[in-house]
This record gives structure tokens, sequence and C-alpha cells, in this order.
């Protein structure tokens, strides 16, 4: 009796049918036929919904095709089967940056960068994603470091004077160490530190913290609005933002790491 071939397994077809169809949308990627690349990535999922290279792929050309909503879904169903895929974490944290999620973006890059220092590409996408909240919020980079600088004229203007006078410019100069003696307060600090965390919001929180203390604010209440307690709870909501944005900032000195890649996204993602 003649023996029977070995029956090949079903799952190696599989994964053979979906190499073969993701390596020819990978093909049509490069030469940005994304709506082929995108039919060849369905047909692969059609065979195994779970691949995660073929999800990570898909989630790449639907951003390329300006659908973030289906790329993050795509990245989160590949985290969902490998949460420390270092290609799913990045297509999430660049779905979510498209989505005008930036907190959530920078979060996961973040999180890529801590996992792959060595990767640029999340260095880039921190600094990314930071500029693009300092612009919502409508911070000014370096509020603090300009501040000092606006007294300068005055004391140019007293060096000349005391070039005539002597006495007027030992009066200048101890006009200035009495201002420099002068601490801030911590309410100061606090105050600096809010403007600086949440822009123009602050003026928001402040003017609604002054509104909760009005003693008229309860007779403005009634049965079916709640004025104080719409002023107490964007209050937490900003309270909330800015504790956020405070541990937020000493992430944003990140380390100079050597021998980066010059290529910022290499050629295996």
């Amino acid at each position: 009796m003649p023996r029977k071939k070995p029956k090949v397994d079903t799952l190696e077809e599989i994964e053979t049918s979906i190499k073969l169809l993701c390596d020819q949308s990978n093909n049509h990627m490069k030469v940005r036929a994304y709506e082929k690349a995108l039919f060849g990535y369905n047909q692969a999922l059609e065979l195994n919904s779970t691949d995660i290279n073929a999800l990570i792929s898909r989630s790449k050309c639907y951003l390329l095709l300006g659908e973030a909503s289906k790329a993050l879904q795509d990245a989160e169903t590949a985290l969902g089967e490998d949460k420390n895929n270092i290609r799913a974490i990045y297509q999430k944290a660049e779905s979510l940056y498209y989505l005008g999620q930036f907190e959530q973006s920078l979060m996961f890059f973040h999180r890529g960068l801590r996992a792959r220092p060595e990767l640029a590409l999340f260095r880039l996408g921190v600094q990314k994603t930071q500029e693009a909240i300092e612009n919502t919020i409508g911070s000014k980079p370096g509020p603090v470091a300009g501040a000092p600088s606006a007294p300068a004229p005055k004391s140019g203007k007293s060096r000349k004077s005391g070039e005539e006078t002597p006495k007027s410019q030992a009066a200048g100069a101890t006009g200035a160490s009495a201002r420099i003696r002068q601490k801030p307060s911590r309410a100061d600090l606090e105050r600096r530190n809010a403007r600086k965390l949440l822009g123009e919001l602050c003026v928001d929180k402040e003017y609604l913290e002054k509104l909760l203390l009005h003693p008229d604010l309860v007779r403005a209440d009634t049965h079916t609005e709640s004025i104080s307690a719409y002023a107490r709870e964007a209050v937490e909501f900003l309270n909330k933002r800015q504790e956020f944005w405070r541990q937020q900032r000493p992430c944003t000195a990140l380390p100079n790491h050597k021998n980066l890649p010059h290529d910022a996204l290499p050629k295996w993602f």
C-alpha cells in the first residue's frame, strides 16, 4: 500500500498566506498605493483577525489614509495580544496624536521611550506632543525666564544717569539689591506655577475660585441648576489638569542618548 503524503498543517498554511499577503501589501505601501495595501491587509486579517504584524501594518496604513480612529482600534487590538509590543505602542501613540488626544499620546510615547530609549522616534514623539499640548493650552515657552528681563532697561537708564551723578547710581544699586533680596511668597510661587502649567485657563480658575467665595453665590442656585456645583466641578477639573502637567513637567528633560540612529524610524518598523 503506498503511503499517504502527510497532510500540511492548516495553521502553517494560514500563516504562510498571511505572510505573503502582508509582504505584498508592504510593497504597495512603499510605492504609496495605500488602497491596494489596505485590501491585502484586510485579506490577511480575514484569515486571522488577531495577527499582530497584520494589525500593526494595517494601523499604519489607516494613518496614512487619514483614518486615525481605525488605526487606533488596530493598535489597541495588537496591544491586547501583546501589551509590550513596541510597534503597537508606537502606533497607538501616533493614532492618539492624530486624533488630538495629546495627553494620552504623550503617555504612550513616554512608555515607548522608557522601553526602548535608543529609538529616536519616541523622543521625537514626546517633543512634538509636548509642543502640541503647549499650543493647545496657550502657554508660552520660558515665561519665567523672560520675567527678569523686564527691569533691564531701567538698570540701563540708572547707569546712564549714574555717569552724571554717582549718588543716583548708588541709589539705583541699593534699590536693585533690595528688589533682589525680596523673595516671592509661597502663594506667589504657586500662582506662577499655575499660570505656567495652565496658561490662559489659569485666569478662569482664579475667577471661579473667587466666585465660590462670593456670599451671594448660594442665592443664585435654583432647584434645577446649581451654579456653585458647576463652578466647583470646573475648579476640580482644572486642579487635576494642573497636577497632571506638574507630574509631566520633569519628563521633558530627556537624557541625551549616544549612538542614536540617524533615521528616527528603523527599517523594522
